[in-house]
């Protein structure tokens, strides 16, 4: 249990306890259970309706927040009092550099200034003909009643699409560098969620591997910037030469090493997140054939066998629906790791300088004073009536506040049209060994140890 303590009403106040955990051992930052199985750690901690629980990870204090009141406390009211945490930025530092991921104070805010009008509702339409084209190649390519695992293969789609989305380019021809990003977004969870985890400086076979990955990727994506400053007047239409043109209030534009550096944020933000999401989409919809069969009834119904667009969304609200409730249960970013940067309370409980803060976006979509029931998959909490219900921050799928997802609105329009399209043109059939998986928290929440399934035509 945390030793900090709080005031409240001119009252001291501890952090709640700890929970115990099954045969009654505490569940301590050194106890195996925050080793082995992270996310279910934390949701065990989690489960206190005063939405903070203290605890010790190792020798330091730390907290899980878990819910809209207190996670609106340090990601908004509180939000200077919190900054991302030297595990954080030491892992995705070497990849991402100073992009939005990792930068904080002035920079940060310059940044998303510049960058966030570039993913606007108003911009992103015209992405959804490449998205929906690398989709469709990908389903050509699958053989009729083939056995995949749905998180690879949701993986190699949406790092062809991220691609097609910067660079208007694809890695499907380059093996070498899709293995390259590969194993330097390995790298990074490893750095995040292992205890055991050295700097990169140390010249250990893993690191020394993901040295040259991240210096081949890095590398890769420079080419490419210093190729369209080449070209001059030739416009494209993708998110590199939107970031290119940007401009800051003062006329200036950004220097290579930053675009760089947010060009490899906007891809690590992108890729990973919406290959779960997807993946857990479709597991969720081939356990639950009821839901499948409305959103192939609203499908075939509106589309028929012609390629959905952008202007079909708003004739296809169930599968909007699906895609969210799937994101409520399985939120790729399950948890949102800050630090406190000064002494502070969290829902009146005191926070001493240094505590890490986990927010269970996870824990609190399943809060059952929020949403009932709230282990069963049910799309229709997301209906447009039922989700103005919802209490204002009690849906986190892409955070909130300063540090809010700048793609939001692209994701959710590239998990919209997925999921249209793949329900429209394959039946997915679990197999045994992909019927029952656990969420696995690594920089994502990912299905482990995969998703087997045969994946017919319809």
């Amino acid at each position: 249990m945390s030793t900090a303590v709080g005031r409240q009403s001119g009252r001291q106040q501890a952090l709640p306890p700890l929970p115990q955990a099954p045969g009654g051992s505490r569940l301590l930052g050194h106890a195996p259970q925050i080793r082995q199985d992270t996310m279910a750690a934390l949701h065990a901690l989690a489960d206190n309706p005063g939405g903070v629980t203290g605890f010790r990870l190792g020798p330091s204090p730390a907290a899980v927040v878990s819910s809209a009141a207190t996670a609106r406390e340090v990601l908004i009211d509180s939000a200077d009092d919190f900054g991302r945490g030297q595990r954080q930025t030491r892992a995705l530092t070497p990849l991402m550099g100073n992009g939005l991921l990792t930068s904080e104070g002035d920079l940060h805010r310059r940044q998303r200034r510049l960058i966030v009008p570039h993913f606007s509702p108003r911009r992103i339409p015209r992405h959804a003909d490449a998205i929906v084209a690398e989709a469709e190649r990908t389903v050509a390519d699958w053989r009729d009643g083939v056995d995949v695992d749905l998180v690879s293969e949701m993986n190699a789609l949406t790092m062809d699409i991220v691609t097609r989305l910067l660079f208007s380019a694809s890695t499907r021809d380059n093996k070498a560098m899709a293995q390259a990003i590969t194993e330097a977004f390995e790298w990074e969870m490893h750095a995040i969620t292992s205890i055991a985890a050295l700097p990169m400086w140390v010249p250990t076979p893993r690191n020394l591997r993901a040295r040259r990955n991240i210096a081949s990727f890095r590398g890769w994506i420079a080419d490419f910037i210093r190729e369209r400053r080449a070209e001059g007047a030739e416009i494209r239409e993708d998110v590199l030469a939107d970031l290119m043109a940007a401009r800051y209030e003062d006329g200036g534009s950004m220097p290579d090493d930053l675009l760089l550096d947010e060009v490899l944020t906007a891809w690590g933000a992108a890729q990973e997140t919406s290959a779960d999401a997807q993946a857990w989409t479709l597991y969720l919809l081939a356990r639950h054939p009821e839901v499948q069969e409305r959103v192939r009834a609203e499908v075939d119904a509106e589309l028929g066998t012609r390629s959905v667009s952008y202007g079909d969304l708003a004739r296809l609200p169930y599968c909007l629906q699906v895609f969210k409730e799937a994101m409520r249960l399985y939120p790729p970013a399950a948890v949102i790791p800050r630090q406190a940067i000064r002494d502070t309370c969290i829902g009146g409980y005191a926070v001493l300088s240094g505590t890490m803060v986990f927010i269970s976006a996870y824990s609190l979509h399943r809060r059952e004073d929020v949403f009932s029931d709230p282990e069963r998959f049910d799309p229709d909490r997301f209906t447009r009536e039922q989700e103005k219900t919802l209490p204002k921050g009690a849906y986190l799928p892409f955070g909130t506040g300063g540090n809010v997802c700048p793609g939001s609105h692209l994701a959710m329009m590239e998990g919209h049209l997925l999921t249209a399209l793949l329900a429209q043109r394959l039946q997915v059939e679990l197999l045994p060994q992909g019927s029952e998986i656990r969420p696995e928290l690594l920089v994502n929440l990912r299905p482990s140890p995969g998703i087997r399934a045969r994946v017919t035509h319809r």
